[in-house]
């Protein structure tokens, strides 16, 4: 199973109880034996994209309102730009046949001068342990789906979770609390 996930995305199952993760989809971008990564692509943070480029020295009033996303609860502090075409920059990862995480400030510099059609920044990400998403999952936590455009950089963060379950082809209603064995 390891590296199954990759360019995938992982859909918290309608009876997850996590305060951070309730209702999240996260986009994953590692699984191997070391464990797996990925960014949260539906939530946000309160601050928009112009003002974190002029936070960091970058001339950005020209750029259209975007928002920031909360990747996920490891290193707040450090941001992932998700973003379409190839590996580019100094330090692009090649994810999917055209998506890519960049760490280096160049694309920064891209995205203000509008040089960068779809992308997400996000602060943090989520990571995982050897086997503990395998674990989740088994669990039940996770729900697993095919990575869209749409479903990464066109719907309204508020409109993803749903849509992910849509596209699973179930409505978090069906979903009991209670857990039975046979």
């Amino acid at each position: 199973m390891k590296n199954a996930l990759k360019n995938r995305c992982l859909v918290a199952s309608p009876n997850l109880d996590n305060d951070f993760f309730t209702e999240t989809v996260i986009y994953i971008a590692r699984h191997d034996a070391q464990g797996a990564q990925g960014l949260v692509i539906n939530r946000i943070v309160d601050i928009q994209i112009r003002e974190l480029l002029n936070d960091l020295d970058i001339d950005a009033d020209h750029v259209n309102p975007h928002a920031v996303l909360s990747g996920g609860p490891v290193r707040p502090e450090a941001g992932f730009v998700l973003h379409t075409g190839q590996p580019t920059w100094s330090s692009s990862i090649a994810i999917g046949e055209n998506i890519c995480i960049t760490t280096s400030k160049d694309i920064l510099d891209a995205i203000a001068q509008n040089g960068v059609n779809n992308y997400q920044i996000a602060l943090g990400f989520a990571g995982w342990s050897e086997n503990q998403l395998e674990q989740e999952i088994s669990r039940g936590d996770w729900l697993i789906c095919d990575a869209d455009m749409d479903l990464i950089f066109n719907l309204p963060y508020e409109a993803r979770w749903q849509a992910a379950c849509k596209k699973l082809g179930i409505q978090p209603a069906w979903f009991s609390e209670d857990v039975g064995r046979a």
